[in-house]
């Protein structure tokens, strides 16, 4: 984020816009979706990455408090991946970098789906920040 802060205060022109859009630090949920019920399965553990969420906020702070930057707006929204298979999951769970997920979800998910006969979604729920800042 401190490198991205100062290619915006070089390339925008006051008045321009910065748009911020990073997940919070809260951990990825793993849901399981059934006919009859969507079920709370585990979390993905994130920690590993709480030390970058705290220098990009450090960061913004510090150019917030710069007068560099005005904070806009700023929300949270979930992003969800729908996921169809054990084995998608498994793909899903190679491509994290840090975050670890325990394999006590897949345990789980195997137990309850075993009478599914393929009718259930396993869905990955992030929470996501966005934020829009006007350069002064």
């Amino acid at each position: 984020m401190v490198d991205a802060l100062s290619e915006a205060r070089r390339a925008l022109k006051p008045g321009g816009r910065l748009i911020d859009l990073r997940p919070t630090m809260r951990n990825r949920s793993v849901e399981l979706e059934l006919p009859s019920a969507t079920l709370f399965i585990g979390e993905i553990d994130s920690a590993s990455t709480f030390p970058d969420h705290v220098a990009a906020d450090a960061a913004l702070d510090a150019a917030l408090a710069a007068r560099e930057f005005r904070l806009e707006h700023q929300t949270t929204f979930h992003y969800l991946s729908d996921l169809d298979s054990l084995a998608d999951l498994r793909e899903f769970k190679r491509g994290l970098r840090r975050s670890v997920m325990p394999e006590s979800i897949f345990e789980r998910i195997e137990t309850l789906t075993a009478n599914e006969d393929g009718h259930y979604l396993i869905r990955i729920r992030r929470e996501m920040l966005i934020a829009r800042y006007r350069r002064l």
